[in-house]
């Protein structure tokens, strides 16, 4: 076994971890950003292969399985992670951030490394615990939206269990020794009601891995807790959660799921829709990775070879660009203190590095000629129209209308809209960290067989993407975008953040919660309160007997009762001589073992 294959990457990541115990700020933060450089190194360099395995409850498990897309996935986690290291720095956070922040990146890096499902369970609760308290953190308003983030992601975690339990104990005959990617098919188990056949295995693991997709209905989380920690915290959380369980649907549906195909498709609408009408800028761009996330999961759920690569190029581009995005808001943040476009006037060119920053990230993630997202944005429509699937490619357009016209609005009210303002530009820090991954952006963009050669696959796509016919498309959907926002304009001062599912499920599941626990505890206490009844009732009878006899026997015997119990020893009104006891005792055990003779 080649010798990286002994060294798996999220290794290097722990030991920064635990040096960062003992060093100083600056050393911690160094040795964090050259252990995921190391990480990159690595990927670059690993053969593919198994490397180590071990044996947990007469389970194999590969802790370490390196092919094209595993390949990928240590790349970019390690090459932004780095990136966003450094941005955390110059943000002034403490070593306790950058701690749990290594934390959160060592258990995404162990999930997309690992080869077997149980390995990955057990990254993903690490990854879920790591990153909520990541966030806890910050505080403030941060401890709210980090308890429901680790609700949310207990149950989406206790779903992919559940799924991969069952397959394990029913799908294998409970005979499985090992859940190893290659050899698993959750689209077993099936259940027949008809007209409708599905498979309970994939029902419970595409739950579990779609709640960290953020699919509609189970995305509430996501815009809840992104835009309320540390402006770096946002910055790593937008690399890590959602693109693991992109990876993860991939390993769980490699032949493709159409269902996942055409929800990609309404998050692409349903998450540009909603960052249109958002005013809080980290709000604004957590909605818009649901609404990427839903390309990249079309292009899986087809899958084809195009697909697949198209939704993993696009993967790859995305934590570039969004992750830039981020870094843009988070530098207007900490120069002016305030979160929401409508608090602070026009930036307009006074902070170029800023300015610099958001268009990039903007054109990229609009799919813009010259930029990463319009390479990777070309496959997936290209798969989409191969696949023959008109529905679905209208779906993308509409998404991508929606993403150009979100992005005009943060543009124009951030930098054009109000009154001029001076706010201090980025310092020379976050002026490298934005300028390297604001590279990226471009250079994948214009020199894109540099992508080819990291996405297995993309040589399915075999066409050139700067085309006539491509810029004609894009300048038609920049268009649609800007009609959008030109209509919608009027209206966009009364947006609030419009009306989501959490708005209907949450107080659902609040009061039912309430009532079935509310329900509960009176049966309990009724319960209980008999109980305590039953438990005195005893104690006054043994204490004075004959008040209880009394209250039992019928009225009309009353007075011969209260006679009798004078004339009688003890409280109960009755007396057994020594010979009647000795026949009580003895018809007792003759019963006792007549009925034992019985039951042999």
């Amino acid at each position: 076994m080649n010798e990286l294959l002994s060294v798996p990457p999220a290794l290097l990541v722990a030991v920064a971890l635990v040096l960062t115990l003992v060093l100083p700020r600056r050393a911690a933060h160094g040795v964090a950003t050259l252990s995921l450089i190391g990480v990159v190194v690595w990927a670059l360099l690993v053969p593919e292969g198994t490397g180590p395995t071990a044996t947990f409850m007469g389970f194999e498990l590969l802790v370490l399985e390196v092919d094209g897309f595993s390949r990928l996935m240590a790349i970019i986690f390690g090459g932004f992670g780095a990136f966003a290291v450094a941005y955390a720095y110059f943000a002034d956070t403490d070593t306790r951030h950058l701690l749990w922040g290594l934390g959160y990146v060592t258990a995404s890096l162990w999930t997309v490394m690992v080869g077997d499902w149980l390995s990955l369970v057990v990254g993903w609760e690490a990854m879920a615990i790591a990153s909520t308290v990541f966030v806890w953190q910050s505080g403030g308003r941060s401890i709210r939206t980090g308890y429901r983030y680790a609700l949310a992601h207990g149950i989406g975690g206790s779903l992919l269990l559940a799924g991969v339990a069952l397959y394990l104990f029913y799908g294998t005959d409970g005979g499985a020794t090992a859940l190893h990617f290659a050899e698993t098919n959750v689209a077993g188990l099936e259940v027949d009601l008809g007209t409708v056949t599905f498979s309970v295995t994939a029902l419970l693991m595409g739950a579990g891995i779609g709640l960290n997709a953020a699919i509609i209905g189970l995305h509430a989380w996501l815009p809840d807790t992104y835009p309320s920690p540390n402006v770096a915290t946002s910055v790593f959380l937008a690399c890590y959660t959602t693109k693991t369980a992109v990876y993860a649907s991939f390993r769980a549906f490699p032949e493709g799921n159409i269902y996942f195909a055409y929800m990609g498709g309404a998050m692409a609408i349903y998450g540009a829709a909603f960052a249109l009408a958002q005013k809080d800028m980290r709000r604004l761009l957590s909605y818009h990775i649901q609404g990427q996330v839903g390309f990249m999961l079309a292009g899986i759920g087809i899958g084809s070879t195009l697909g697949v690569a198209g939704g993993f190029a696009h993967l790859f581009n995305h934590i570039l660009y969004k992750g830039l995005l981020f870094m843009a808001a988070g530098i207007i943040i900490l120069k002016l203190g305030k979160e929401s476009l409508d608090k602070f006037g026009a930036i307009g060119t006074t902070a170029p590095i800023a300015l610099g920053a958001f268009l990039v990230g903007a054109l990229s993630i609009s799919g813009v000629p010259g930029f990463n997202g319009f390479v990777s944005k070309g496959m997936l429509i290209d798969a989409v129209v191969e696949a023959n699937l008109t529905t679905l490619e209208w779906m993308l357009y509409l998404g991508s209308v929606g993403t150009f016209a979100s992005f005009i609005k943060f543009g124009y009210y951030a930098f054009l809209d109000g009154e001029p303002i001076e706010m201090p530009d980025a310092d020379w820090g976050h002026a490298v960290v934005t300028g390297g991954v604001a590279a990226g952006c471009i250079g994948f963009g214009l020199y894109y067989p540099a992508l080819y050669a990291l996405v297995p696959g993309s040589e399915a796509w075999g066409s050139d993407p700067y085309t006539l016919y491509e810029f004609t498309k894009v300048a038609l959907l920049a268009s649609g975008g800007l009609l959008v926002f030109v209509v919608a304009k009027p209206l966009l001062g009364t947006f609030h953040g419009g009306i989501d599912v959490d708005r209907a499920h949450d107080p659902l599941a609040f009061y039912g919660a309430k009532g079935a626990s509310g329900g509960l505890g009176g049966g309990y206490n009724r319960v209980n309160d008999a109980v305590v009844a039953t438990g005195w009732a005893l104690v006054r009878t043994a204490h004075d007997p004959s008040r209880t006899i009394r209250t039992v026997i019928p009225s009309s015997l009353h007075e011969r009762y209260d006679q009798r119990l004078e004339q009688t020893p003890g409280k109960t009104g009755g007396k057994l001589g020594i010979g009647l006891t000795i026949y009580v005792a003895a018809g007792v055990l003759m019963l006792a073992l007549g009925f034992s003779l019985f039951i042999q």
